[in-house]
């Protein structure tokens, strides 16, 4: 949690922190995000231990700019114009427009800098600066930074916004039910009512219409069949018309406009399940039901990929457990930490375990699969979980689990 951000950085000796600012008002950079609510608002978050962040912005984004609640710096405190009239080349200019920035500003010590950015100019400015201020030693984390630790806890205003999103989420699901359970089924396919096909296109454009009218963003939505949804980020081919008693994996992770995602899987047949279908599903909903009942606040993320891992090799299913890489069976972790990024931290992995564990206020997916797209088949079953503060686990993601979605003859 943003309350975090000082014990964190008093632990890892970090005196201060550089946000940066998106290079456009589209670019994704959830750090910065973090810090300005998603707005859509260029500028530089900075940071001293102990202190308020403080936003340096532009005088035309003044209104945003406040709206953020933190301490307002003016880009103009620093003359631009006259730092490029006296460093005519592009990069010793913006150095130095930094260099009077972070002095006046008490920026020193150890800094660490985070955001979204260009790699090759960004490294240019960072590696160019600390041959011009020798005073201070830049510090950059790979992974678990202070950022990262701190956004794997939400509060309560950022939970209030998932479950928002969540109920969202599932509307826009019930809808896509709702116009599959509306369709005529003719010769093992899908039509609607008045005899035209339904398309895995069309679902999508009714997916993407049901997310705008909510304000929420989600272009990426997987909708894949058969053999496609044995692969487990394939989208699924918009021409494809809808199958009877076919697995149809709807993954769909939207987010408000620059806010936290929410993420859910649901598996359907329409029609009928055939056996070799139902007894993958069985198994899947196994796995889910299992690990949901075992969930304990304060205990390693990797019990849980294992317990997976073990569960399904019981049942005779390949997984990376015991095999890697793999390509069918059980072929990806059990879930992530869903936030501002639909992946982060804290991760429900053997493969890359950080010793991640699931304290108060840690929200992940649960989303165990069986891929086997030789035979047609992918399955994969997904909620988000909020842990609360008194160690309960919540369910974000109100929708059945219904594997069948039943249709009239045409």
């Amino acid at each position: 949690m943003k309350s975090d951000l000082d014990r964190l950085m008093a632990e890892r000796d970090i005196d201060a922190m550089v946000v940066e600012g998106p290079d456009g008002l589209d670019s994704a950079n959830p750090d910065y995000n973090y810090f300005v609510g998603g707005r859509h608002l260029p500028g530089l978050v900075l940071k001293r231990r102990g202190e308020p962040a403080m936003l340096v912005h532009g005088v035309m984004e003044r209104q945003q700019a406040a709206e953020t609640g933190l301490v307002l710096i003016p880009r103009d405190r620093w003359n631009i114009r006259e730092i490029r009239n006296a460093f005519p080349n592009a990069l010793d200019a913006q150095v130095e427009y930094r260099r009077r920035m972070l002095t006046d500003l008490g920026m020193t010590g150890r800094v660490a800098f985070y955001g979204s950015v260009r790699a090759g100019p960004h490294y240019a400015l960072l590696s160019t600066l600390a041959r011009r201020m020798p005073e201070l030693e830049i510090v950059a984390e790979y992974e678990a930074s202070i950022i990262d630790t701190a956004r794997a806890t939400k509060d309560a205003a950022e939970i209030a916004e998932m479950r928002r999103v969540g109920r969202k989420t599932a509307e826009v699901v019930a809808e896509v039910v709702a116009l599959i359970r509306a369709g005529r089924a003719r010769d093992g396919l899908l039509f609607d009512t008045a005899g035209v096909p339904i398309t895995i296109g069309r679902v999508k454009e009714l997916i993407q219409r049901e997310l705008v009218a909510r304000n929420l963003e989600g272009a990426n939505t997987i909708f894949a069949q058969g053999a496609d949804a044995g692969l487990p980020h394939a989208r699924g081919n918009d021409a494809e018309q809808l199958r009877l008693g076919t697995p149809i994996v709807l993954d769909i992770f939207p987010r408000e406009p620059g806010g936290y995602y929410h993420d859910m899987t649901r598996t359907f047949a329409i029609g009928y399940a055939p056996p070799e279908l139902q007894q993958v599903y069985d198994h899947v909903m196994g796995a889910f039901t299992k690990v949901v009942g075992e969930l304990e606040m304060g205990a390693p993320t990797r019990v849980y990929q294992q317990m997976v891992c073990d569960y399904f090799e019981a049942l005779g299913h390949p997984t990376i457990g015991s095999t890697y890489p793999l390509e069918e069976g059980f072929i990806h972790s059990l879930g992530h930490g869903l936030g501002l990024d639909v992946h982060e931290d804290p991760r429900m992995s053997t493969l890359n375990d950080q010793g991640d564990i699931l304290a108060p206020g840690t929200v992940v997916t649960i989303e165990p699969g069986l891929y086997y797209p030789s035979r047609g088949i992918g399955v994969r079953v997904e909620d988000t979980y909020y842990c609360t503060p008194d160690g309960r686990f919540e369910s974000l993601t109100d929708f059945p689990k219904d594997l069948v979605i039943p249709v009239e003859a045409a």
